[in-house]
């Protein structure tokens, strides 16, 4: 795979990731599952997994799931 090939998997997949995001926000906030004024976080990541409730203890104001979280940062590395 070319580089540039990469690149635009990456974005392709950033879009999928986003677009189901706001679905699962929108679905979430339906459902009155959603409130992002909790101490702990919302209750949903933007992919619409649960967030374990350990995960929002140890992390006060997490918003996304570990696998989102480590998505999103290694994207953030390979940019920088």
């Amino acid at each position: 795979m070319k580089a540039g090939d990469a690149a635009i998997e990456l974005a392709e997949r950033r879009v999928e990731l986003e677009r189901a995001a706001s679905i699962a926000r929108i679905q979430a906030a339906a459902r009155g599952q959603y409130c992002a004024e909790e101490i702990s976080g919302p209750r949903f990541c933007d992919c619409g997994e649960p967030i374990p409730e350990a995960r929002r203890q140890a992390m006060p104001g997490c918003r996304r799931c570990v696998d989102c979280e480590t998505f999103i940062e290694r994207q953030s590395r390979r940019r920088a």
